[in-house]
């Protein structure tokens, strides 16, 4: 935690603040304790700006510049975001290929209850860690952030913080 710390913005606002004034295309924030909400639907029900970043997202993955070809990664079922609250409420799909692996290995390891085991993992155990979103924009896209990775940790920043002050 303490590599990723200092990129931590205050909020999502912040975030977009910065974006605005400086640019700034890549951090981490921190939903607030207790606000996330872990969200499933057909993938085919999100709306289309979400859909066309998946897309693109989809694409990006599927490309190297310095290896063959790679295999060809299945195109979502669902789509996974969180509901939160950062310095007011959002809700952002999830465009990292960790939660959709997740899926997949936990289809084949627990066949119909794998959104039940996923919904438990990302609702209820991830949030419970210090969870926080990477948010990152995309050329495309320079002023739209989007949830690009998942951060949690055993300990929490804000201690982490007070414990450095002592020194």
């Amino acid at each position: 935690m303490r590599i990723w710390q200092p990129f931590i913005a205050t909020s999502l606002k912040q975030l977009h603040e910065d974006n605005r004034t400086t640019n700034r295309s890549l951090g981490i924030i921190r939903p607030d304790p207790g606000s996330t909400k872990f969200r499933v639907k057909p993938a085919k029900d999100a709306n289309a700006e979400d859909r066309d970043l998946a897309e693109q997202v989809h694409q990006m993955q599927q490309s190297s510049l310095l290896e063959d070809a790679l295999t060809p990664l299945e195109k979502p079922e669902f789509a996974f975001s969180y509901r939160y609250i950062s310095a007011g409420k959002h809700e952002h799909i999830i465009h990292d290929w960790e939660v959709q692996e997740a899926y997949r290995q936990y289809k084949r390891r627990y066949g119909t209850d794998a959104l039940d085991h996923l919904t438990r993992m990302y609702g209820e155990t991830m949030p419970a860690r210090n969870l926080h979103f990477v948010m990152g924009t995309m050329a495309a896209h320079p002023r739209t952030f989007i949830v690009i990775g998942l951060l949690r940790s055993g300990l929490d920043p804000a201690e982490l913080a007070k414990q450095v002050e002592l020194f």
